[in-house]
Order: C-alpha cells, then structure tokens, then sequence
C-alpha cells in the first residue's frame, strides 16, 4: 500500500491480511480495522499486565505501553528464543507495562487551543537551492529594511 500525505513523503507498506475480497473491503477499510486491531492489542496487553500487577488498567499509560512494546519487540522476535525465555520476557515486559502508572490529577483542565501563533515565514513552494528569502515577510528584517 502507498500513502500519499501531501507535504509528507510518499510512504509505502505492506498489509497482511485475511480480508483478500478487494470488492468487499477496500484498502482504506483494510487499513482502518488493522488500526483498530492494534488497538485492542495493546489494551489487551495493558489490561494482562493490570492483572499480573494487581493494578487498576485505568492508571496505566497507553502511550508508556507502546513504547515499551516497541522497545522489547526485537528481542520477543527472535528466531532463536526458547519457549520458557518468550514467557519470560514477555512477564518481564507485562511488569514494565504496569509499572508506567499515570498519576491522577483531579481538577486539572487542559483546554484545546494553539500555544503558538503560526510562524510569520514564508512557505516554502520550490527545492530549497532553489527559494529565494522574501526579507518583507519577517518581522525582525522588516523593522531594519
């Protein structure tokens, strides 16, 4: 599958899937259940590691999770691995999944809003060897001009 963000590189990955009626399920639908299924993965994950802990799965971090699973993944992946050391490592990982507990904050607001004004510079609309600095459009050279 080839993605094509504009302002992005064009990215390009496989899907592996059962779902093979192209008429049925469409590569955009494909690509939304994959999501969905990686989803309820890592919650699955969180929630065994919740277990293991005695630890409530509300408290613990889905983002911390992630990036746990993504740092042990190699070594859950390795060919060699003995059965008894993949349930280790993978009791080990559980342990570190529950201990990235997320603290409670009661009271605390975060508003959606931009903390920044956008930068007053240019867009940059050709190669960068190639743009020419428009001196007008920045404040602090505009002033001096």
């Amino acid at each position: 599958m080839v993605v094509d963000n504009p302002g992005f590189r064009v990215q390009s990955f496989y899907i592996v899937t059962t779902l093979t009626d192209a008429q049925t399920y469409s590569a955009a639908d494909k690509e939304i259940l994959m999501h969905l299924i990686v989803y309820n993965s890592i919650r699955l994950l969180m929630l065994n590691a919740a277990k293991q802990e005695y630890v409530s799965p509300r408290r613990i971090s889905f983002k911390a999770s992630v990036q746990a699973l993504r740092q042990w993944e190699p070594m859950l992946n390795r060919n060699d691995l003995e059965p008894r050391e993949r349930i280790r490592l993978m009791f080990l990982l559980r342990e570190a999944i529950a201990a990235t507990i997320v603290l409670s904050r009661p009271g605390r607001s975060e508003p959606r809003c931009r903390k920044r004004r956008p930068k007053n510079f240019q867009l940059m609309t050709s190669p960068r060897h190639e743009m020419k600095v428009i001196p007008h459009r920045d404040r602090y050279r505009a002033k001096r001009a």
